[in-house]
This record gives C-alpha cells, structure tokens and sequence, in this order.
C-alpha cells in the first residue's frame, strides 16, 4: 500500500457508504439499528482491505499489529485524558450551530440491549475505524516520508467520513491525536484503546441518561438554551487544553521511548533534508474522495440549518 493507493481505497469507501447508504433507504424498511452499524462499518472496511490485499506488504507491519507493554497502556489512559479537553472544546463550539451527531447516533439504540450497544459502538466501530484509517490509509500515506503530514490528513479523512460538522471539529482532533500516538508507540493498539474509551463513555452516559429517563429531556432540550452557552463551554476547555496538550505531547515521548521507539516522537517533526526526496500524498483519487466527502458534509449541515428555522 502507497500513497496512490491509499487515497483509490478512501475513494472508494467513500462511493461504498454513499451507495449503502442510499440502498438501504430504499430498499429495507427496518434493518435494525444493529445491521446498519455492522453494514456501515463493512462498507468502510471492505474497499480498504480489497485495495490492500492487491499491493505486496506484511499486513502486520501495515496495519501496526504488534503488541505493547503493559505500562504502555496505561500511559495510554493518560494520554487519552490529556487529549480529551480540546476534543469537547471541538464539540462545544460545533454545538453552537449544529446538533451532537454522536448523542444522536447513540441515542439510537435506545431500544436495543447495553450489550449490543456497547458492542457496535464502543468495540466494533473502533476498530474497524482505526484499522482502516490509522492502519490502512495512514500505512500507506506514511510511505512518503512525511509522518506528519500523513498524519494530519488521516485525520482529515477520518474527520470527512464521518459528514456532518459536529463530528467532524472533533473527530479530526482525535484523529490527529491518535496518529501520533500510533507513530510514537509502533502500534494500534493504543489508539484501538482511546477509540474504544472515548466511543464507550458516549455509550454508558446515553444508557444511564436513558435509565434515569433524563435522555428524552436532553435530546429535545438540545443542552444549552443559547449558543454562548456552548461557545463559552469551548473556551474553558480550549483554555484548559493549553496545558494538557503539552502534557500529552510529553506522554508521547514517554510512550515512545518506554517502547524502545528512541528518537520517534522527534522524527514525526523533523524538517526534510536536502538530500531526501519525499513522494507526494495527494493524488487524483484522494482529491476525488475529498470533495465529495466534504460536499455532503456542507450539503447536510445546510439541511440540517434550513431544519431550525
């Protein structure tokens, strides 16, 4: 898997979920909450695996599948809480404008058991999610040489497919986050790990709002009366992730060196020497992908506003 390659597979899962998406609309009355998470998360899955199974690569080394100390996870958990304020300051400022898309996904399986919710949003879409874009796509973008730019794309894709503008301003945090957490560590299970935390706490405070019956008063109450409630909500944890970001950056060095991965978490910054020729990340697919991603993602926040009104 190269780069080219990289962005055919996010073109195509990008065309997959649109076309699944669109059948399933027409085509099944009531699928079920829990086949449409199991066909979602296959329609990103499978176009990747595909374009990856054409190219020659050790899927281990690709995907990052190795394992890590123990000590490693739970720096991990650490990591995870340090990154976590500039994630709600993302998803404050986009709730000033636009609904908590996670709330309301989650909120969906309302009528289904803890455990199968917890199942296909706190288990199954983590992974598939980091095995696609933080294995998969980020693998194949890293073998241009420019670690940190792959990185910032990944995440960008990982933000675009997601289409709607409140998981967008977080998720490409997180995706951010998460990638230098795979660089610095050499493995996905860290970011398989703060995926599965951040995916489960939405999962247990949806099923404890639901038992306490306070969720049908926060969906339609919408939280804050007004978006400075919101807006100002951003701003403290913007301010608070000045400091916890730079503890996490501190993290990542940790992490790096308890895993013997000296001199990595340097190596994700470094400037491009004279003699080093880096290969391109962009490429016609990719862009493709891109723009219809990001098209949708502004058709469905306009239909979304025009909705309040």
């Amino acid at each position: 898997m190269n780069a080219k390659r990289a962005g055919w597979a996010y073109l195509w899962m990008t065309v997959v979920f649109i076309t699944f998406s669109i059948l399933v609309s027409f085509m099944l009355r009531d699928p079920g909450i829990g086949m449409l998470a199991f066909l979602s998360e296959l329609s990103l899955l499978l176009p990747a695996l595909i374009l990856l199974s054409k190219g020659r690569v050790q899927l281990s080394r690709q995907l990052h599948l190795k394992g890590i100390r123990i000590s490693t996870a739970l720096m991990t958990l650490v990591y995870h809480l340090c990154c976590y304020p500039l994630i709600i300051a993302m998803n404050s400022f986009t709730m000033a404008i636009s609904d908590n898309a996670s709330m309301d996904i989650t909120e969906q399986f309302g009528d289904v058991s803890f455990a199968a919710m917890f199942f296909f949003v706190g288990l199954l879409g983590p992974l598939v999610e980091e095995l696609v874009f933080r294995g998969i796509l980020l693998g194949g973008l890293r073998t241009t040489g420019r670690i940190f730019s792959a990185i910032l794309l990944s995440a960008l894709l990982f933000a675009l497919a997601h289409m709607n503008i409140n998981q967008f301003s977080y998720t490409i945090c997180a995706g951010v986050f998460w990638g230098l957490l795979v660089e610095a560590s050499g493995s996905l299970i860290p970011s398989i790990i703060c995926h599965i935390c951040m995916n489960g706490v939405s999962v247990m405070a949806v099923y404890l709002f639901d038992k306490t019956g306070e969720l049908d008063s926060m969906v339609d109450s919408g939280g804050f009366d007004s978006p400075l409630g919101y807006i100002f909500t951003g701003f403290i944890f913007l301010f608070i992730s000045i400091f916890t970001t730079a503890l996490a950056m501190l993290m990542l060095k940790v992490i790096s060196i308890n895993e013997g991965r000296t001199g990595c978490f340097e190596n994700i910054f470094r400037r491009k020497l004279k003699s080093e020729r880096f290969g391109s990340l962009m490429s016609a697919p990719m862009i493709t992908g891109i723009c219809i991603s990001a098209v949708i993602t502004v058709i469905a926040f306009i239909i979304e506003f025009i909705g309040r009104f």
